[in-house]
């Protein structure tokens, strides 16, 4: 096939584009380098073992996309000659070490999967220091930096155009807590180093360990410091417990925060800082309020998380409309300040939080999905809700002032006969996803049993077994009752 494929482009001498991505490609030839007027070259996702020295012949080539090529092991050192570079990907391959010489491609404004290296033969961190076009950089394995000032030379906060910024550090390397203190200082004096400029609009730390996070997300007197800040993702960084004042950035819309493992309480420092009052007084008079802008907030894989603390005299998150809460076994209640502040609340979905008992007085919220809460008792007071999905709940007893007419999606398969807080729901529209025995035992009993008088009143309800082989449909005006049970459920 890359034989085939090399005698083939001899023919195109002139070809600017080529894209090979998701190919059987295995390798390129030395007469590949021969097409110099090539300008885009696509090979992700195909099968390349090797790319040939001579692709450093390529003077022309602004776009090289290596990315999820499994096999590729290492580029050759002749690539640091493609000075008219702009956008250069190679994450998610082996990869592991990037010819010395980054800094001669200064073109570079896309930079995907770049690991710093530590030795004489490799490009280091501090090889970032000319690229100053960068918009967008994701660095890998960054545990392998421990010298701050190679940090500080690759000058992160000079570059005024970039946009987007990823840390990220090699997983499964053992428990990030019980690494060395020292291992842990190192990767905060770096990260801390590594401070991004004022255009910075997505962030993302990956899997660090350090005990806290980088002071520069701690805004403090200077909130304008990072104003254009918009995405913030903080994914398996299992070691800090205390969050900065995230929420002084002033147009923050998004923030996930995934597996932060070491964090048992969220308190007024999420918030603001102790000097919150002065800020807004020194700085522009202004009263805006924590999270101003913030339009989706999602916490999951927390398993320490007890307390979320905000008063409800501390108004804040004006804006927020979708917020997800998944595994976090400790949690026990949502904060007086999101019931009373979270006035435009639309999107509610809660995941396996276990010691959560009640859902309640939310008055914006119009679709609410709550699954593997199983010491949840009450939903109740949602005013606005239009649809609500229940699901492995088992101890829900009350479901009682919620808007007439919602949709509701009840998903149990360990259920053995309909939860009895449906005699009262006024939901319009019902579809049930349990076992086929209770799906059978419901068919049989008919109209006017026990099971019935659960969900007559509702005016169209929708049975499924687990596999969607064995169904029902009931509708109240004019009556009507349909199944395949009869003849599927004995088969």
């Amino acid at each position: 096939m890359s034989e085939v494929l090399s005698n083939a482009l001899l023919l195109f001498s002139h070809l600017r584009i080529l894209d090979l991505s998701n190919s059987n490609t295995s390798c390129l030839s030395d007469s590949f380098g021969d097409l110099v007027q090539l300008r885009y070259l696509n090979v992700s996702k195909s099968n390349l073992q090797a790319l040939p020295n001579s692709i450093g012949n390529l003077r022309k080539l602004v776009y090289l996309n290596l990315d999820e090529c499994k096999k590729l092991l290492h580029v050759p050192n002749s690539i640091v000659n493609l000075a008219d570079l702009r956008y250069f990907s190679f994450d998610d391959t082996n990869v592991d070490v990037f010819p010395a010489g980054l800094r001669k491609l200064k073109k570079l404004t896309h930079l995907y999967g770049f690991q710093p290296g530590n030795n004489c033969s490799s490009s280091s961190l501090d090889d970032l220091g000319t690229l100053s076009l960068l918009s967008i950089l994701l660095l890998d394995s960054l545990e392998n930096v421990t010298d701050i000032n190679v940090a500080k030379e690759a000058n992160l906060k000079e570059k005024d155009h970039l946009k987007r910024l990823c840390f990220s550090y090699s997983p499964n390397r053992g428990c990030q807590v019980s690494k060395p203190i020292e291992e842990k200082k190192a990767a905060e004096d770096v990260l801390n180093a590594l401070s991004p400029p004022p255009s910075l609009e997505i962030l993302q730390i990956i899997c660090y360990f350090g005990n806290q996070l980088p002071y520069w997300l701690h805004v403090g007197a200077n909130p304008l410091k990072l104003k254009f800040l918009r995405y913030i993702l903080i994914e398996q960084c299992e070691c800090f417990s205390q969050f900065p004042p995230l929420g002084l950035l002033p147009n923050l819309d998004y923030l996930s925060v995934d597996g932060a493992k070491s964090v048992v309480r969220i308190g007024r420092e999420f918030l603001f800082d102790d000097s919150h009052d002065q800020i807004k007084t020194r700085v522009n008079h202004s009263s805006t309020l924590p999270f101003s802008q913030l339009n989706v907030l999602h916490f999951d894989d927390m398993p320490c998380w007890v307390e979320w603390l905000w008063d409800d005299r501390q108004p804040a998150m004006p804006k927020l409309k979708e917020l997800y809460i998944g595994d976090c076994p400790k949690l026990n209640s949502l904060p007086k300040g999101l019931l009373c502040h979270a006035t435009f609340l639309e999107v509610l979905r809660i995941k396996a939080v276990e010691q959560l008992k009640s859902v309640e007085d939310l008055r914006s919220v119009k679709e609410l999905g709550i699954e593997d809460c199983s010491n949840l008792e009450r939903i109740s007071n949602l005013p606005n809700l239009s649809f609500i999905h229940i699901e492995g709940c088992s101890n829900l007893k009350i479901l009682e002032n919620l808007k007439p007419c919602y949709r509701m999606e009840l998903k149990d398969y360990k259920m053995k006969t309909l939860p009895e807080y449906l005699r009262k729901a006024e939901t319009e529209k019902l579809t049930i996803r349990s076992t086929k025995k209770l799906l059978v035992m419901i068919t049989s009993l008919g109209v006017g049993s026990s099971e019935w008088q659960k969900f007559e009143h509702i005016s169209r309800v929708k049975f499924y077994s687990r596999n969607e082989f064995l169904y029902a449909t009931y509708q109240k005006t004019p009556f009507r009752f349909t199944t395949n049970v009869d003849s599927l459920a004995l088969r």
